[in-house]
């Protein structure tokens, strides 16, 4: 029986979709990896070390506390972002999905004023944009702006 049940199964479940999803793309070699390949390694990865998880952890119950602890809803409200902002990405392009990413983050996660949370995500994305697809000259989606890719 399963020690950790509820939290080994979320990670099982997000391994196994990383895994299931990056199939979609192209493994390469080991000496010339795809785009595949470091999702399809990280979901592994996460199947395994759920499964010790589950199998090799104490009980939460023991510890005292609920599931992923006092926080489960910002946990669960930022993994639900992240899967919005991977569906979206494509369609909406980098800087924004970057922007409304980091700036809800802000919000979610450490709770911070809205002026903040939109100035520091309208930076981040911003210089992240400017690295990758200018200087370092990685296209990265488009979406909404012609300028993005």
């Amino acid at each position: 029986m399963p020690k950790n049940p509820v939290q080994g199964l979320f990670w099982l479940g997000l391994g196994i979709a990383a895994t299931i999803l990056s199939l979609r793309y192209d493994m390469g070699s080991l000496s010339d990896p795809g785009p595949g390949a470091l999702p399809f390694g990280l979901g592994l990865v996460f199947i395994v070390l759920s499964l010790a998880f589950m199998f090799g952890g104490r009980k939460a119950e023991d510890a005292g506390h609920q599931p992923f602890g006092p926080l489960w809803r910002k946990v669960v409200s930022t993994s639900l972002l992240l899967v919005a902002v991977t569906v979206a990405l494509e369609s909406v392009g980098y800087l924004l999905a970057m922007f409304i990413l980091i700036a809800l983050c802000m919000l979610i996660i450490a709770p911070r004023r809205w002026v903040s949370a939109l100035l520091l995500g309208a930076f981040c994305s911003f210089f992240t944009y400017v690295l990758f697809d200018i200087w370092l000259r990685v296209p990265l989606p488009a979406g909404l702006f012609s300028f993005g890719g």
